[in-house]
């Protein structure tokens, strides 16, 4: 006998939240930049500069295709069909995306302390934290575009595995702080002057804001950012890799943040001060301190004394 669904399968017609807020951060860009007709839009430079995968892009620029700012081109991926004069008001977006963000940390909360299994339909979700069908519909596409859950074959959503335990944690700083601060130290190491001033104006404006618990999963957004940059930049792929995986790994834990608002600004000085040695050519420096942040985020992350700490 075939299994009951009780999940609604996801419209495929309808872009997530992500994709459409994509689409018009996408256009805005365009604008700014004063790009004109033909202007190549290039998916990797995309995902450098708003700090996710290729596939929530794709879905933007495919949104972006269907209004007609964009024309895909065979092979070549797409291009602007003429200068962007208007890009949309996101006003609408910006109510939308607060009940998101409420919802990802409440499932992130949720999933840290045991409430959450890990495989669950969108009615126990629904049960569980008293939100509604369609914002979790949106919540669990978004998730999916980043990785950290899957649709299982008939019924439910299966969570990627998080970092929930001390042990684990302790194990994945400790392997940051080996290859972390080595990356800075490469041979081919390059760093995209015009990332630097979009991530250290994107960093200082964020310092600015009022902190509220949903801010977390912007500044993960921006952490994450930071550290994969600098690990592309030292063009060894292998290192790369290793940062990528721990981002994924660490990613759905940090969007419950119990650290206090004085360690995101102490997180932000401290990008800086590593930017500020790498733009002055000191990368050994810019090592040293990277070792520096990443034992005080453990010190501050890792609930346990020094000795179990550094294992």
């Amino acid at each position: 006998m075939a299994r009951k669904t009780t999940d609604k399968p996801l419209a495929s017609s309808a872009p997530s939240r992500l994709q459409a807020e994509l689409a018009r951060r996408i256009l805005r860009l365009l604008k700014d930049q004063g790009s004109g007709p033909g202007y190549h839009l290039i998916e990797q430079e995309l995902c450098q500069q708003f700090g996710v995968s290729r596939t929530p892009i794709r879905g933007a620029l495919k949104l972006l295709a269907d209004q007609g700012a964009v024309q895909p081109r065979a092979n070549r991926g797409f291009v602007l069909v003429e200068p962007v004069k208007n890009v949309p008001e996101a006003d609408a977006l910006r109510l939308q995306d607060e009940e998101d963000k409420r919802l990802f940390v409440a499932i992130a909360q949720a999933r840290n302390i045991g409430r959450l299994p890990d495989e669950c339909t969108q009615q126990e979700i629904m049960r569980q934290l008293g939100v509604k069908l369609t914002t979790i519909v949106r919540v669990l596409r978004q998730l999916s575009e980043l990785g950290l859950v899957e649709r299982k074959p008939g019924n439910g959503w299966s969570f990627q595995a998080s970092i929930n335990s001390a042990r684990a944690q302790a194990e994945s700083y400790a392997f940051r702080r080996v290859v972390e601060p080595a990356l800075l130290l490469q041979p081919g190491f390059e760093l995209d002057r015009n990332w630097l001033i979009a991530t250290r104006a994107r960093h200082m404006e964020f310092r600015h804001k009022p902190w509220r618990d949903v801010e977390a999963i912007e500044f993960y957004e921006i952490n994450s950012d930071f550290h994969e940059q600098l690990a592309r930049s030292s063009k060894n792929r292998y290192m790369l890799n290793a940062v990528q995986q721990q981002i994924q790994l660490r990613r759905f834990l940090n969007y419950q943040w119990d650290y206090g608002v004085e360690r995101v600004y102490e997180s932000i000085d401290e990008h800086m001060a590593i930017l500020a040695a790498l733009e002055a050519g000191k990368n050994e420096k810019a090592s040293a301190l990277m070792l520096s942040h990443l034992t005080t985020s453990a010190h501050h992350s890792l609930p346990f004394d020094d000795d179990t700490r550094a294992a």
